[in-house]
């Protein structure tokens, strides 16, 4: 793989102004961030009223939200931030990333005033995942690939590939019965060009139309057997096969193993898995649908469980393909660039299908679905791992058609250390033009559920004479119309 750019401390002093203005640009100023000279402080004319504070994890790591709802002036106008350009330049010239704020919570307690006083803020606007892989705390939880939605560039080759997952079988009769009611939403899906899934009838149906010069694919059926709870059953056997309408193109056999415990057990024939090659002639007339079927010698003491439905390995392969680790290379921890591989970087632009993801994802992981493009920005930020110092800031972004590899590459702000796993990785960003709360470096009191017990008002550090003196009476007109609570 070709080396990415070499980046010296010089250059990275050139580069500061240039990456300063693109960074205020995105964020709003984040003086110092980029070693840039010190400020005078600038005093503020405007203050927040908010209502309700959230954790900002698993996206960011022990800060706090705090959601705005009006924006204030010195003379008691108040505003929504997001209505208008004004409020919005208000609010981020007023509230600067990188500055304190002190924050008065109106409906204080024990568990929740950690957030009061004074507070760095460190982000304006909603958080927005760019691209995730991980699904866990620990520094090997993560997927084994990337799947990407395409569905308005229809230029070069769509996708058959698609991932039905734990369909239902639950055997009635000693017959070849179709496996059903898979998960909705599918793992990964076609181009709806191509092929579409229907996971409640268990169906794969294939537009003959849109297949084009795609010449073969490859369907696999895997499949974990369970002999029920009952001491003494001998082996049973059972079978799987794939059909194409009323054509069965593919069938397997299998025998259990016997049970000879009182507790169920399972059988898991994933390392063994029913596979079939089909060449184009088999779906290039008509609208062929796909079912896996299955049977059981014995449908009392025999089922199925965690039965997966794949299309892999068409050929030739999309121009959108799944991706698979290794995600990003770094020469060994001796640059600030990280180049994302081939496959990742031909996704670029393209927005995550995160269904694998969120399927497989630990309890107490909240991530959002993706619907934002995979188009990195100076500003953004990557973390590898779930850990804190291994959270980075992207500085500039080449993009593939400006490389002369073809490949993405990031800069990044600090090196990252060698041994981490950078298959392990989340990309997300704080829009500002959103701004829907006022991030602080700050965890939340995981002890109050109720975010409605955080309502108050954030006020500059650095506040204007006409705002300080007229405070009082503005805070007691805003709780006269209801704005404000009246507890304190």
């Amino acid at each position: 793989m070709p080396t990415a750019p070499s980046t010296t401390p010089q250059q990275i002093q050139v580069n500061v102004t240039l990456e300063q203005e693109q960074l205020n640009n995105f964020l709003g100023p984040v003086n110092g961030a980029l070693g840039g000279l010190p400020v005078a402080e600038r005093n503020q004319d405007y203050f927040l009223i908010y209502e309700g504070a959230g954790g900002t994890g698993p996206e960011i790591i022990d800060e706090t939200a705090i959601f705005i709802t009006y924006l204030v002036d010195s003379k008691g106008n108040v505003s929504k931030p997001s209505e208008d350009y004004d409020s919005l330049y208000n609010l981020i010239q007023n509230f600067e990333v990188g500055k304190n704020v002190i924050i008065r919570n109106d409906i204080a307690s024990a568990i929740n005033n950690q957030i009061g006083g004074k507070q760095k803020i460190t982000g304006i606007g909603r958080q927005l995942p760019l691209l995730y892989s991980q699904t866990g705390s620990s520094a090997g939880a993560n997927v084994d690939f990337l799947d990407f939605n395409n569905l308005t560039n229809q230029e070069g080759t769509p996708r058959m590939e698609g991932w039905l997952n734990r369909g239902i079988y639950d055997p009635t009769d000693n017959n070849f019965n179709t496996v059903t009611n898979y998960n909705n939403p599918p793992i990964s899906s076609p181009n709806p060009i191509v092929a579409n899934f229907d996971p409640v009838a268990g169906t794969y149906t294939v537009i003959s139309s849109g297949v084009g010069d795609i010449q073969s694919v490859f369907f696999q059926v895997t499949v974990g057997f369970r002999i029920a709870a009952a001491a003494g059953v001998q082996n049973r056997n059972a079978s799987i096969r794939i059909k194409r309408d009323s054509t069965v193109i593919g069938e397997k056999e299998y025998t259990i193993p016997g049970n000879n415990t009182s507790q169920a057990q399972t059988y898991n024939f994933e390392s063994d898995p029913l596979t079939v090659g089909q060449l184009s002639p088999f779906f290039t007339s008509g609208n062929p649908v796909y079912t896996v079927e299955i049977q059981f010698d014995d449908a009392n003491d025999c089922t199925a469980d965690f039965i997966n439905f794949k299309i892999i390995n068409q050929s030739p392969q999309p121009s959108n393909p799944i991706v698979s680790p290794n995600y990003w290379e770094n020469n060994s921890g001796n640059n600030l660039w990280i180049t994302a591989s081939s496959n990742l970087s031909i996704n670029y632009g393209n927005v995550q299908n995160s269904q694998n993801v969120l399927d497989s994802i630990e309890s107490g992981f909240n991530f959002s679905p993706v619907i934002t493009p995979f188009t990195p920005q100076p500003g953004d930020r990557i973390r590898f791992e779930y850990n804190k110092s291994t959270d980075y800031t992207i500085y500039e972004v080449i993009e593939p058609s400006g490389a002369v590899d073809g490949l993405l590459k990031l800069r990044l702000n600090t090196l990252i250390p060698s041994g981490v796993n950078l298959n392990n990785f989340i990309i997300h960003r704080v829009d500002s033009t959103d701004p829907v709360y006022v991030i602080i470096n700050v965890p939340k009191q995981n002890l109050v559920s109720n975010s409605n017990q955080f309502k108050g008002v954030l006020l500059p550090e650095y506040p204007t004479k006409e705002l300080k003196n007229n405070l009082d009476n503005i805070l007691l007109n805003l709780k006269e119309k209801g704005i404000l609570p009246n507890e304190n």
